[in-house]
């Protein structure tokens, strides 16, 4: 599973009802969703995500983890992100700068970064995602 895989899963019928149901939610609520999905999916097999807050006046997403094997919680922070919207265009997310208190995985992300495994841009396909971005970021 690639991290692009996230945000551009298929669409249909239960997603149009995810949709409705994701707008009804208040923002809190839709963060603590976001996290829960993260959770269930993303980083099932590493550990969880305890804390997920975004920022959209200051352009931060700040997360807290529990990482199988590591003995204390890792913090990550994607500062001066940015959430490219283009008429008739699926949107682009940037995450900006990508810090993360292991020294070892800050490192491991400008490698991947740098070797475009992950993308400095990723395409947000899915309507569900697309809306779910809209709404928090």
């Amino acid at each position: 599973m690639q991290l692009s895989d996230f945000f551009n899963a298929g669409a249909g019928l239960a997603d149009t009802v995810k949709i409705v149901l994701f707008k009804m939610l208040p923002r809190g609520a839709q963060i603590d969703k976001v996290r829960a999905e993260i959770n269930r999916s993303l980083l099932k097999k590493y550990g969880k995500m305890t804390r997920l807050e975004i920022d959209r006046e200051n352009k931060t997403i700040s997360a807290d983890l529990d990482l199988k094997g590591e003995k204390e919680g890792v913090l990550i922070t994607v500062s001066n992100y940015r959430l490219v919207l283009e008429e008739d265009k699926s949107p682009l997310f940037e995450p900006g700068t990508i810090e993360v208190s292991r020294e070892w995985i800050n490192a491991l992300l400008k490698t991947l970064v740098k070797t475009n495994v992950i993308p400095e841009r990723i395409e947000v396909k899915n309507l569900l995602h697309q809306i779910v971005v809209k709404s928090i970021l």
